[in-house]
């Protein structure tokens, strides 16, 4: 073979081979059939090879551009680059995220596996089209020198290969690979062309079902999100309203016309009444002794209020004392209603009672321990003495009579005092006189 049989054998196509497809990779995408169909009005309307393939790349691009089913898509892509270009089988290898080329699609296998067919793909036509992006055509594939080491060609008897990079923005997205095996020289520059400027709108088709399937994974997780957030807001909202019904105490909301919207099972707790019978009601169907005054006052305040005293009848027709509570819920700086909260001061007030009882028993206990300290000792002295003085003084039966009189009256007061330390519960105590221990009388008896 000749040098110029060499030259002739392979041909990297630039836009310049055509008039018609001479549009740089830069201007020939369309992002919409709008675009595609303003071109159309610029293509010559005779019937010549040229401008009929355009034509039906043109609509073979508006197909992809309608298309979002990625097999179809690439089934099209294939399909279409065999029919511009007289080919047998194709392929369609795409960049993958770890920026290698895989298979995506082929076409015409003849029952091979897309795993078996690769194996039979010039990598070194492969490589060069990544390399430098441009079309690369071996008319003869088995006389080629460049390709001739390639020994899959020689033994397959490939006749003609084309290669097309599909760029997008001077980015390699993929290519398309095209083969046929039994004539040569049947992919010409014009062919190169066409499949080049297909492979440039194919690229373009290919980045929007990316961003559509970016867009569907995107409002799958959103959806999922909202799903997920919509689940917790419904957590949320029970478990408030699990402790809403579950508080100690009554709790009432209201609207901004003091219509009763909720009354927990609690106010059912205490007073016996239906929570459910005063929704939609007023405050004066529910608070009693015109308490509901004070509440109202104290929502139209528009201020957080506490310590309310308030009233609401039982079952029974007895009134409740309750202690309440109010809170405003805020829109936009206004008051959309209120949360009145309410005590029962029942417990409280029994506490407070037997608070003061306790108060006043400390009272009378710390007299009995005053009466103790200031009485019984003296008292041990005049007991003492009168031992004393009985036997001193003369028997005398007057004299006796009225020490006896003093020790009869003496014992009544210790008595007494014997009686408040049971009542009180005072230990007894040792009082002592003159270093001598005093003798508990009661227990002398």
């Amino acid at each position: 073979m000749n040098e110029n049989d060499k030259s002739e054998s392979k041909e990297p196509v630039s836009s310049s081979d055509s008039d018609i497809f001479s549009i740089s990779s830069e201007e020939s995408f369309f992002n919409s059939i709008a675009d595609i169909e303003s071109l159309r009005s610029f293509i010559p309307t005779h019937e010549e090879t040229e401008s009929k393939k355009l034509q039906q790349v043109l609509g073979v691009t508006e197909k992809l551009m309608t298309t979002y089913d990625r097999n179809q898509i690439f089934h099209i892509i294939i399909e279409k680059s065999i029919d511009f270009t007289g080919a047998e089988r194709g392929y369609l290898m795409l960049v993958n995220k770890d920026n290698e080329l895989e298979i995506a699609y082929s076409l015409n296998m003849d029952n091979q596996t897309p795993e078996d067919s690769i194996k039979e793909i010039s990598s070194t036509v492969i490589n060069k089209v990544l390399q430098d992006k441009e079309v690369i055509i071996v008319k003869d594939a088995l006389n080629d020198q460049e390709y001739e080491v390639k020994r899959s060609i020689i033994n397959l008897r490939l006749k003609s290969i084309m290669c097309v990079p599909m760029i997008k923005e001077e980015k390699v997205l993929g290519i398309i690979y095209v083969e046929n095996r039994k004539i040569p020289g049947i992919f010409n520059s014009e062919s190169g062309e066409v499949l080049k400027f297909f492979g440039n709108q194919c690229a373009v088709a290919l980045e929007n079902l990316n961003l559509i399937d970016e867009n569907k994974q995107y409002a799958l997780t959103l959806e999922k999100q909202v799903e997920q957030r919509t689940s917790e807001l419904q957590y949320e909202k029970a478990y408030s309203e699990k402790i809403i019904e579950n508080i100690g105490e009554v709790l009432i909301t209201v609207g901004r016309d003091k219509t009763i919207l909720k009354a927990n099972k609690t106010l059912g707790e205490i007073t016996g009444l239906d929570p459910e019978k005063f929704i939609g009601r007023q405050l004066e169907e529910l608070y009693s002794k015109d308490s509901h005054l004070a509440i109202i006052d104290a929502i139209n305040s528009k201020k957080n209020t506490a310590n309310i005293s308030c009233y609401i009848m039982n079952s029974e027709s007895e009134n409740i004392h309750f202690s309440a509570t109010i809170s405003h819920i805020f829109e936009n700086d206004e008051i959309t209603g209120s949360v009145i909260i309410n005590k029962d001061m029942t417990e409280v007030e029994k506490y407070e009672l037997e608070k003061l009882e306790k108060k006043e028993l400390e009272s009378i206990t710390k007299a009995a321990v005053t009466a103790n300290d200031q009485i019984n000792t003296p008292l041990g002295v005049i007991i003492g003495r009168a031992a004393i003085l009985n036997s001193l003084l003369p028997d005398d039966e007057n004299v006796q009579k009225n020490l006896n009189v003093i020790k009869e009256q003496a014992f009544r007061i210790k008595d007494t005092l014997n009686e408040m330390k049971e009542i009180t519960k005072i230990r007894d105590k040792d009082y002592k006189l003159d270093g001598v221990k005093m003798i508990d009388l009661k227990s002398q008896k």
